[in-house]
């Protein structure tokens, strides 16, 4: 019921539309309306009410309406499942908790309007205000965890991909495993976790964050300088449905264009996304930082680097590009 009241109240952003009204077109009486609403400002909806006029939703744009989300998605290969949440502490951990109640079918979709303790990769915080999209994926590909991993880079591939549609900016870069950024700031990150026996990977979780329409100061403190978003990089407020179906529908496409053809094709359109491929960088491992040439990322998507001594090939670690590059 709360996500069709939001339905009527977006039909119409910046104007209001009376208790009376919504009760009738609703088949609901009037207090039920006035709770509904209160419930949805609690979950921070920022919805006015005033007396003699009825309610306005301000920000319609950071509102997702599942249903028409759904019936986008009609005609989806995958069975997507959506399940909307006001605030979670992780949307993975969600995840992996329907998945030990056996309660997650391939194509299931955990999102929150914010998270109180989103992960990125290396167990790094992610910061997860209103404003973004903060969502995870359970899917179920039949492959071993050596191909499994490979999605890291194919999704990126696929976010790239769905955020250029919108036509405001150049295309979308990647930085090595798999950030995706805009004019030298990181926009969207993706961290994988999965469960399996080396021959088959039993469930895969894929948690994505995208900073849409956050300012500066949402970003969080001392990431100014390092991260933007979709609204600081256009002055734009994007619609946030419109945002979530378009990036379904390119994992969708490159999940199954992987899935069927492998990753060589895939690999050549990252590697022209990859802003640092050709240059010196200082790639910073568990083992500690290797520095030289980034050579090539090669068919099992490792990192290659010519170091001056030797050719070092890298699964794992931090990159960042050299003075002067």
């Amino acid at each position: 019921m709360r996500q069709r009241i939001l339905g009527e109240l977006c039909q119409s952003p910046g104007a209001y539309v009376s208790g009376k009204e919504l009760a009738e077109k609703l088949g609901i009486s009037r207090v039920a309306v006035w709770k509904h609403i209160e419930n949805l400002k609690g979950e921070g909806y920022a919805i006015l009410g005033v007396s003699g006029k009825g309610y306005c939703i301000e920000e319609s744009y950071n509102v997702l309406l599942l249903d028409s989300i759904k019936a986008a998605l009609s005609t989806a290969r995958l069975d997507w499942k959506l399940h909307l949440f006001p605030e979670l502490d992780s949307t993975n951990e969600m995840a992996k908790k329907l998945i030990r109640e056996g309660q997650a079918a391939e194509g299931t979709v955990i999102i929150s309007r914010q998270q109180s303790r989103g992960k990125g990769r290396r167990g790094r915080s992610w910061q997860s205000p209103l404003g973004g999209l903060w969502f995870s994926i359970i899917l179920r590909p039949e492959l071993a965890l050596s191909e499994v991993v490979l999605l890291s880079l194919v999704f990126a591939v696929a976010i790239s991909q769905a955020l250029d549609s919108f036509q405001f900016f150049d295309p979308q870069m990647i930085k090595w495993p798999n950030d995706v950024y805009i004019n030298g700031k990181k926009v969207a990150g993706i961290l994988l976790e999965l469960s399996g026996e080396l021959e088959q990977a039993d469930y895969l979780v894929v948690g994505i964050g995208i900073n849409v329409n956050m300012d500066r100061a949402s970003l969080g403190r001392g990431l100014a300088k390092t991260a933007t978003s979709l609204w600081e990089e256009s002055g734009t407020y994007y619609q946030m449905g419109e945002v979530l179906l378009r990036v379904l529908q390119s994992i969708e496409e490159y999940y199954y264009e992987f899935l069927k053809n492998g990753f060589e094709d895939i690999r050549k359109e990252y590697k022209s996304r990859c802003f640092h491929l050709g240059k010196m960088i200082r790639l910073d491992t568990p083992r500690g930082s290797v520095e030289g040439l980034n050579l090539n990322i090669d068919e099992q998507g490792n990192l290659i680097i010519d170091s001056g001594d030797s050719i070092e090939c890298l699964n794992t670690g931090d990159v960042a590009l050299l003075a002067g590059e």
